[in-house]
């Protein structure tokens, strides 16, 4: 295989690697700055897994999902949301304030920049 092809394999490589990594970034970060606004706790700690996207997650789901979380004693009221859509971005997180653990699932919109809904898992 010539150099010119092996470099160019690598190079796409690293570009799909750099994406992926990006994407990935921006929705932890996106995570953090909704925790940072809407947890009553201060001071927490948090940890990511992979990101992923699904579209079964209907309206109604979604509906339920922020009655739940204006339940949730661990959150302010009133969040603001981004408006529903049919495809979502999701990460599931593990949030731990004080001694408590808990492992929530954070629907992102398309653009990576507003939490939709969320649920404790």
């Amino acid at each position: 295989m010539s150099e010119h092809i092996k470099f160019f394999i690598i190079f796409i490589f690293a570009v799909l690697m750099f994406c992926g990594c990006g994407r990935q970034y921006k929705a932890e970060a996106v995570v953090k700055e909704f925790l940072d606004n809407n947890l009553q706790a201060d001071a927490y700690t948090v940890s990511f897994q992979e990101i992923d996207s699904t579209k079964n997650v209907t309206d109604s789901v979604v509906d339920v999902m922020r009655l739940e979380a204006g339940k949730n004693k661990m959150f302010r009221k009133g969040i603001a949301y981004a408006p529903i859509n049919r495809q979502y971005i999701y990460v599931q997180a593990k949030v731990c304030v004080g001694n408590d653990t808990i492992n929530h699932t954070f629907y992102i919109n398309p653009e990576l920049t507003r939490i939709v809904s969320f649920k404790v898992n």
